[in-house]
This record gives C-alpha cells, sequence and structure tokens, in this order.
C-alpha cells in the first residue's frame, strides 16, 4: 500500500488529505506518511 499511496502523491492524484485518510484506515504509518510528502 504504501508504494502505491507514494505513486498516486507523486503523480499528484493524491494530496495530503488522502495521506492523513490513509493513516486513519491504518494502511500507512504517520512516518510512512511524512517520507512520502518529504520525497516528493
Amino acid at each position: 500500500m504504501y508504494n502505491t499511496l507514494k505513486r498516486l502523491y507523486q503523480a499528484g492524484k493524491l494530496d495530503e488529505a488522502g495521506l492523513e485518510n490513509a493513516v486513519a484506515k491504518g494502511w500507512i504509518t504517520e512516518e510512512q506518511k511524512q517520507e512520502i510528502m518529504a520525497g516528493k
């Protein structure tokens, strides 16, 4: 799930709110969310 969300975020198809939702659903951790956002 992490890699999929990372690709979507980098492609501009997922925003920060979407990542926050993924954290809330337990798909990724808060640390993974920060890594995805820092990698853009």
